[in-house]
């Protein structure tokens, strides 16, 4: 993950577009991290292991902190990643690791004191986002704002890329919470997936303004057929449809963030006159 940016300095092709690939494939590759440490350690009988509402919190967690990073970013022009992102690739190197040694049983067993290694994961997730990582955002911008080089001076300004991702999880948690079939416990993976691809469309968008130095739009369209379906969930106009509805809605989102990233991608291609896979330049016509 850090020897893309080496390369692209090494070969004297950095660009923005190289920025947004390496930036925005992460936003979408850390929800498929989760998921695929979910069904190492996840609940076979309902009372060992992670549950789902715990790795709901958890793709919360993980994702709040990445978008921390760009917000942090889009305010002092400057992104600060702690150790924190290549430490948990190599945790879950180890625990795969250790998965495939021991067994799925490692994680449904005590490991100390009667909690289990999901247990203290979770806990040093949340210290390290809590205490660290989120502490130190915040320092940064309000280093920036001593030393006056803060790209935006409103606090207003400042604040309009979260509104967004605040108002997505806001939505996401109720339907969570007020799901009358349990939508959550029902179809972990695919509602799992769908939060993932819905955060990195909208955080793309903020890297693209970041880039810019453009305004990020207040409410991301993403969130109004959200509103829709949530609405017609909680308040059982679905019924035994809600299932299907979460498939054609993921499917959607997903269609719909994988055409933005190829628009985008052909749009800076021609901009700046390169290849997107290629260090041959362009021919000028």
């Amino acid at each position: 993950d850090s020897m893309d940016g080496k390369h692209a300095r090494r070969t004297q092709s950095s660009t923005p577009l190289g920025e947004l690939f390496d930036h925005g494939l992460d936003s979408w590759a850390t929800s498929i991290f989760v998921l695929s440490f979910f069904s190492v350690c996840s609940c076979d009988n309902g009372k060992t292991g992670v549950s789902v509402y715990t790795m709901y919190i958890y793709l919360s967690i993980v994702l709040f902190n990445f978008m921390c990073s760009h917000w942090e970013k889009y305010n002092t022009g400057v992104l600060f990643l702690p150790w924190g992102y290549d430490i948990s690739q190599v945790v879950l190197i180890a625990a795969y690791l250790l998965t495939g040694t021991v067994g799925v049983e490692v994680w449904q067993k005590p490991f100390l004191f009667g909690y289990y290694i999901t247990d203290v994961l979770v806990i040093l997730l949340i210290g390290f986002s809590l205490f660290l990582s989120f502490p130190q955002t915040l320092y940064n911008i309000h280093r920036a704002h001593l030393k006056k080089t803060l790209k935006n001076d409103s606090l207003y300004e400042g604040l309009v890329p979260l509104v967004s991702p605040l108002l997505l999880f806001l939505l996401l948690t109720v339907w969570v919470v007020l799901s009358p079939s349990n939508i959550l416990a029902k179809q972990p993976r695919l509602f799992l997936w769908m939060v993932g691809v819905a955060f990195s469309n909208v955080i793309c968008k903020v890297i693209i303004c970041q880039m810019s130095s453009t305004r990020p739009e207040l409410f991301h369209w993403f969130l109004f057929p959200l509103a829709l379906v949530v609405y017609a969930a909680i308040s059982g106009l679905l019924g035994c449809m809600e299932e299907t509805v979460l498939g054609v809605f993921t499917a959607l989102v997903t269609a719909a963030h994988v055409h933005y990233g190829v628009c985008v991608g052909r749009q800076l291609s021609e901009h700046l006159n390169i290849y997107i896979f290629s260090l041959k330049k362009r021919i000028q016509e």
